[in-house]
């Protein structure tokens, strides 16, 4: 940027900001963004955004940047727009942000680029003291540091009783992930480790404070949405099969790992108890599975 005033202004923005010119190349790169992100200004200016690994998907889980960029999309409307996106890490996981888009016009008028504002709208700090409490009473998975199995059955147990009290229905989603067996046997168990972390990381982000994620066992995790209809719940659960699939980790000698996933889901029913909830989320997955997973099957 020529002026370095206003670059110096964007610096201390507590917000990330980028711009893009007319072929989508990175020209500015802000010190939040970095932040944000874990990628360096080095290693995004001069870039084409659809080849970083920056990737960008809609709330829904759909990519955008070849066919509905946000981007793009201020230049026939020569407007500003706001839209609810999520990108890749550099360590890999996704992190889910509110972009605001505007057009970068030159002195006569014409549209030279676009900016894009974007701040972090995850649950981090707030699931981070959560979690930090659910250590010292052992409710804790040690590597992946989830809550675990026996504190989402504890967290069913209180939901079905909600149900019977007040209502409030909830969901059950098991997620298994495909490949991972492989990655342990090709990179070693630490690299396995490191994926379940990764994917740790991108479903603690990317669910809401009250919901709860967990590990269930081995690659195997769980999560429960809570007040969803039956729509609701597909939604949520194709987003997160998406999300993990998008998630990859930076390896050795430029390698990238990542993992599919299986997904069973279902909604409480009244009469439910923990065995026939957990059943009934068992069956789904192993239906998603028989269909060669990277696939939701709603029970």
């Amino acid at each position: 940027m020529e002026n370095k005033e206003l670059a110096c202004v964007l610096d201390s923005l507590f917000d990330a900001a980028c711009f893009v010119d007319r072929d989508r190349k990175i020209t500015y790169w802000n010190d939040s963004a970095e932040q944000l992100t874990g990628f360096t200004a080095t290693d995004m200016l001069g870039k084409d955004c659809r080849e970083t690994m920056l990737v960008h998907l809609s709330k829904e889980g759909q990519p955008f940047c070849e066919s509905h960029c946000p981007l793009l999309e201020t230049e026939p409307y020569g407007d500003k727009r706001e839209t609810e996106v999520f990108l890749r890490h550099k360590a890999g996981h996704m992190v889910p942000v509110q972009a605001r888009m505007m057009p970068l016009r030159d002195g006569a008028g014409h549209i030279t680029g676009a900016a894009e504002i974007f701040s972090d709208v995850s649950v981090g700090d707030e699931v981070r003291k959560r979690l930090d409490d659910l250590e010292h009473v052992a409710r804790l998975d040690p590597l992946t540091r989830l809550p675990n199995r026996r504190y989402v059955e504890e967290r069913m147990a209180a939901h079905l009783a909600e149900l019977e009290r007040y209502d409030r229905f909830f969901g059950l989603i098991f997620l298994d992930l495909e490949h991972f067996k492989k990655v342990n046997d090709k990179f070693g168990c630490e690299a396995g480790d490191e994926v379940l972390r990764m994917i740790a990381r991108t479903l603690i982000l990317n669910h809401r404070p009250f919901d709860t994620v967990g590990r269930w066992e081995d690659e195997q995790f769980v999560a429960l949405p809570v007040q969803v209809d039956r729509e609701g719940l597909r939604t949520v659960a194709e987003r997160t099969r998406v999300l993990i699939a998008k998630s990859q980790l930076p390896w050795q000698e430029g390698a990238s790992l990542g993992v599919s996933a299986s997904v069973g889901a279902t909604l409480v029913v009244r009469g439910d108890d923990l065995d026939s909830l957990t059943m009934r989320g068992s069956k789904a997955l192993r239906q998603a599975k028989e269909k060669g997973g990277d696939v939701v099957v709603l029970e």
